[in-house]
């Protein structure tokens, strides 16, 4: 019965998943472009930053309550209820035609990408501390099928929808002036028709994921809590859990690790195209690739790891892998593009297939009894304050140079290593 539940959990986070990573490629340049087009005041690479930040804010105030609802009514409603917000965004993002709009749509499926709390303590309910670590890993099977996936069909229905406007019989007997004009509402036409063929097709695989999470996913907890807790008491728990021994430490590390990471995340498809002169299509692809690996670490390996290794190794390890993933990902020049980029993938997949199921298994053994959600939930959502941290402070430093984002998400890891190794002491003599 068990297994059965991880496989439908793992098959509606990687639909969920899947939907998310469809917009990657398209995301980060369209708010490029909005910005410019919009006449706010909004430097155009900060704007890539904010798009991003948005989404993760609403995850950030969100995930804990969720999870925290989810300790008293059961994890099963909120999976569900955020699958259907989240068929919602991606419909209003399919529809945007202006950087407010494409905000609007963020803030909507950031609501909807709260549930990840849910997941995670759904998880912790249904397995034994031993095998948590690769339960664990699930999740990070689940994004990494969906990069492995997503990406690359974003690209490809983008470029479908662009290559079904043809604008050549239309430019055909126009004036110079008349033709730039057509010119620059064509692209615009080619744009919104793109959009519209990701955003229905990532709002259909969310009715699919509503569908079989419905039929095929029940409740985990059978005694749930009756215990209340106000918007204002979990708020107040993310302050006070710092204090707890090693949960605290783990927050901090997982913040500054996913604010690294996210600096890369958002940051890439700017610079993919803008300096080594890639479409959506082959920027969705490079996301496959990234995809593939992390499902190979995540997926398959990360059980052989923790037997062989240990968590606090796993941990220990991801930063610096991490690091060198990062910083030579804007380094290398045109013709070598394509091989330091997969060595950058190798390092990036190899490190956080190390360091995210050890900080979710390492908090979740370390959370009180009956907690699981609400400690699932001030994680997720510190990460989410992370992921909103991380690609503003990228766009700022993008502004200034291209090469910024990375060497400083590298320099972050470093901080990590060594976070995780004053830690290392304490959970020798805490964990199994």
């Amino acid at each position: 019965m068990k297994d059965k539940r991880i496989a439908i959990l793992f098959l509606t986070i990687f639909i969920d998943l899947l939907g998310f990573g469809i917009i990657i490629p398209i995301l980060p340049n369209l708010a490029k472009e909005f910005a410019a087009e919009s006449h706010l005041g909004i430097q155009p690479d900060i704007a890539v930053g904010l798009v991003a930040a948005v989404f993760s804010v609403i995850q950030f105030l969100f995930a804990p309550i969720f999870g925290s609802i989810s300790d008293r009514l059961g994890r099963r409603p909120i999976i569900l209820g955020s699958i259907l917000v989240n068929a919602v965004g991606y419909l209003m993002f399919g529809y945007a035609s202006s950087f407010a709009l494409l905000i609007i749509s963020r803030i909507v499926s950031g609501f909807g990408s709260a549930n990840i709390s849910a997941a995670q303590a759904y998880i912790a309910d249904i397995t034994s501390p031993e095998e948590r670590a690769k339960k664990m890993g699930i999740i990070g099977a689940a994004f990494g099928l969906g990069f492995v996936f997503g990406p690359p069909i974003g690209g490809w229905l983008y470029d479908w929808g662009m290559n079904s406007v043809k604008l050549e019989p239309i430019l055909q007997g126009l004036s110079q002036a008349q033709n730039m004009q057509q010119m620059a509402e064509g692209m615009a036409l080619k744009r919104s028709i793109g959009l519209e063929y990701v955003g229905i097709f990532s709002a259909i695989l969310c009715l699919i994921n509503l569908v079989l999470a419905w039929k095929y996913l029940p409740e985990s907890i059978q005694e749930k809590s009756g215990v209340k807790r106000k918007p204002s008491e979990t708020f107040k728990g993310m302050v006070t859990v710092w204090s707890v021994e090693i949960v605290g430490e783990l927050l901090l590390i997982n913040f500054i690790y996913i604010a690294a990471f996210s600096m890369m995340q958002i940051n890439a498809s700017v610079l993919w195209k803008e300096h080594y002169g890639l479409s959506p299509k082959a920027i969705g692809n490079i996301f496959g690739i990234i995809g593939i690996f992390s499902a190979i670490v995540q997926g398959g390996l990360i059980g052989v790891f923790q037997k062989k290794f240990g968590l606090k190794r796993m941990l220990l390890w991801g930063a610096p892998l991490c690091a060198i993933g990062l910083s030579i990902i804007p380094l290398p020049s045109r013709e070598w593009f394509y091989p330091v980029q997969i060595l950058a993938i190798f390092f990036l997949a190899m490190g956080n297939g190390f360091l995210m199921p050890s900080i979710n298994s390492l908090v979740s053994m370390h959370s009180p009894a009956g907690s699981q959600g609400k400690m699932m939930g001030i994680l997720q959502s510190m990460g989410s304050l992370a992921r909103a941290v991380g690609p503003l402070f990228s766009g700022i430093l993008y502004a200034q140079y291209f090469a910024l984002p990375y060497l400083m998400g590298g320099f972050l890891m470093l901080i990590v290593f060594i976070l995780a190794l004053l830690l290392n002491a304490k959970l020798a003599k805490n964990t199994p």
